[in-house]
């Protein structure tokens, strides 16, 4: 019997990799830690930082972070004696609730030999198998921009022949992205994760072991080439066991276009490599390594097939800011139509009510405003066509009037005939509009016939409309400034400045406001320069644009704001506090890490009054800013 308790032995020693209990050691080791798929297999068995996979939570469940697309991935791995390693994994990315993952991991052999001695002559009962199962099921989530925590829940399982047991565990882990935008801290990430941090224990036949626990920390650094079309990527990784000195790899990948990768590595003494390449949503790794004693066992190959599925977190982002924005646009357009339909429905309304008061030039007016922006509003023109029936009768009356009492039938017939022309004249004008041509047609109209009374109102309430349209046109200008809206802004202006041509008064009042636009545009180009080179961390250039910007706007707080900001970048800021300084700034961080942003900003705005050229102080405004606007867009 113990000679075959002893083969038995041999053969799972052989199996995991010259990786199982040593003597002194507590527990026994999992066979997983030769790694997940060939991907990191032809890294060095690095990549804790950067799986970028659907292995990844294999490596660290909070590196899932860094998956951008569906992915389902199988591994095959040939060791040695039959023995067969393969897992199976899937990343779901979200766009708000993080990262699923879930894997299966298998490791066995079958047909070994059970020999037994009786009465002293070894016996050939049969064969029997020996395999180690983990299912995985993995999450990660992005607390801020930078920081991802990840956790994993194992559900073990291991069988020798008849024998069979089962282990919960749970592994843990963060990764950090630097936000720099150049220098060595940008496209740089870091992570660490415990593994067995709740440690399965397994009990195969009547001796229990404990799994010990695995600590790994990672370090990646990414730089992009030729637009960003080409990815070489730096990896190192530490390691240490529970009870086993520390363990180093590290490896490197180029990827051509995303479509052909070539790697190397080193796995603490020992050199790989691999590669891969990838068709459209299909990608095939393949790596090799020297995994056993090569005295006694050849190298083994892992293969991986991946398959992505759907669209990327990126392109699901834009769509949806694209549809926000679709959506606003559709709100945006909903209330200029509801407002629209509104003053169409009053000037009808206003209109008619004229109408019956015999007030045929406010009714006209009424009615063509509607036509103007509805051309083909059926109310309106019957109205103003009953209009103008009204006028014309009126008109008819006075010049049957005149040519009765006028001796001179024939000059009046004429005159009457000019003063009727001028006067439908000055009508067409006044209903595109244009006050000041019908007013014009109208006073020539008069000359002839100084007492027509319905002239001499006409000419008094298109002058008040005059003034009425020209204040319409201002404030219609001032909408389009605060919109930006600059070039309509002039156009407009242009058509106030044609208005007002003949009334000094009007006239000044309008050149004033293109004064103001012309203040206006200017400010918004130092303003928005300043934000350009902010942005690019120009603070000197900045500083001079937002200078300007106060000059032209004083009461703007965001560029005075923006201009002490830049100007303390600039000079170098200082980032030593005072006490109370120091005081406030730490309670704007407590108020933070519990989520109070809006009151955070508080307190340390309250401290940049205190210490307005401080860095630090700056950094976190603008950051917690950033956080507000983001939630909000995000509700």
């Amino acid at each position: 019997m113990k000679k075959v308790l002893l083969i038995t032995y041999v053969i799972i020693l052989m199996l995991v990799s010259s990786l199982s209990a040593q003597e002194g050691y507590s527990g026994v080791e999992s066979p997983f830690t030769i790694g997940a798929g060939a991907r990191a297999l032809g890294l060095g068995n690095s990549g804790s930082a950067f799986p970028d996979g659907p292995m990844a939570f294999f490596w660290n469940p909070a590196s899932m972070v860094i998956v951008q697309q569906k992915s389902l991935g199988l591994s095959l791995t040939t060791l040695f004696e039959g023995t067969q390693y393969n897992m199976a994994g899937y990343v779901h990315p979200t766009l708000s609730t993080g990262v699923l993952g879930i894997g299966v991991a298998r490791i066995g052999t079958g047909g070994i030999r059970h020999i037994e001695q009786q009465n002293g002559v070894p016996v050939d009962i049969g064969t029997f198998d020996y395999w180690w199962g983990k299912i995985t099921f993995g999450y990660a989530l992005n607390l801020f921009n930078s920081l991802a925590i990840g956790f994993n829940i194992n559900l073990n399982r291991q069988v020798l022949g008849f024998y069979s047991t089962n282990g919960f565990g749970s592994d843990f882990g963060f990764n950090y992205a630097f936000q720099a935008k150049r220098g060595i801290l940008s496209n740089l990430y870091v992570s660490g994760v415990l593994f067995n941090a709740i440690s399965p224990r397994m009990k195969l036949g009547v001796s229990g072991e404990r799994i010990p626990f695995v600590a790994r920390g990672g370090l990646a650094k990414v730089f992009y080439l030729r637009n960003h079309s080409d990815r070489w990527l730096f990896l190192a990784d530490i390691v240490k066991h529970e009870m086993k000195p520390f363990a180093y790899h590290f490896g490197s990948e180029y990827s051509f276009s995303n479509m052909l990768f070539l790697r190397a590595g080193y796995d603490n003494g020992k050199l790989c490599m691999g590669g891969g390449f990838r068709i459209r949503n299909i990608k095939l790794d393949y790596g090799t390594e020297q995994i056993g004693d090569p005295l006694y066992f050849p190298a083994s190959h892992r293969f991986s097939l991946v398959f992505f599925f759907g669209k990327t977190i990126e392109v699901k982002r834009e769509e949806l800011r694209q549809m926000r924005q679709r959506e606003l646009q559709e709100k945006i357009q909903e209330r200029i139509n509801k407002e629209r339909a509104q003053r169409i429905e009053d000037a009808l309304k206003a209109g008619k009510e004229y109408l019956v008061k015999e007030d045929y030039f406010n009714a006209r007016l009424e009615f063509s405003r509607i036509l103007r922006e509805d051309p083909d509003n059926r109310e309106a023109k019957k109205y103003l066509a009953i209009t103008g029936e009204k006028e014309s009768e009126l008109q008819k009356k006075r010049q049957q009037q005149l040519l009765k009492n006028d001796r001179e039938k024939m000059r009046r017939e004429i005159d009457n005939k000019f003063v009727d022309s001028r006067f439908k004249q000055g009508l067409d004008a006044l209903e595109q509009g244009d006050f000041r041509q019908a007013i014009s047609l109208w006073e020539e109209a008069l000359k002839r016939d100084p007492q027509n009374a319905q002239i001499t109102s006409y000419i008094e309430k298109a002058k008040e409309e005059l003034n009425k349209e020209v204040d319409r046109l201002l404030q219609r200008t001032r909408q389009l400034v605060k919109q930006e809206n600059v070039s309509e802004a002039y156009r407009v202006l242009e058509r106030a400045k044609d208005q007002a041509q003949g009334n000094p008064e009007l006239y000044q009042k309008v050149l004033r406001q293109i004064k103001a636009l012309d203040r206006a545009v200017d400010f918004v180009y130092n303003y928005q320069e300043g934000i350009k080179a902010y942005s690019r961390g120009d603070y000197k250039r900045a500083a001079r644009f937002f200078r300007k910007a106060t000059e032209l706007a004083p009461r703007h707080q965001r560029a005075k704001e923006l201009y002490r900001n830049a100007l303390a970048r600039a000079e170098g800021g200082r980032t030593k506090m005072s006490p109370d300084v120091k005081k406030k700034f730490s309670e704007g961080i407590s108020l933070y890490r519990d989520g109070h942003y809006k009151k955070a900003l508080k307190v340390w705005e309250q401290a940049l009054e205190l210490d307005p050229t401080n860095i630090k102080i700056i950094e976190a405004i603008e950051g917690v800013k950033k956080k507000i606007t983001a939630y909000q867009e995000s509700q």
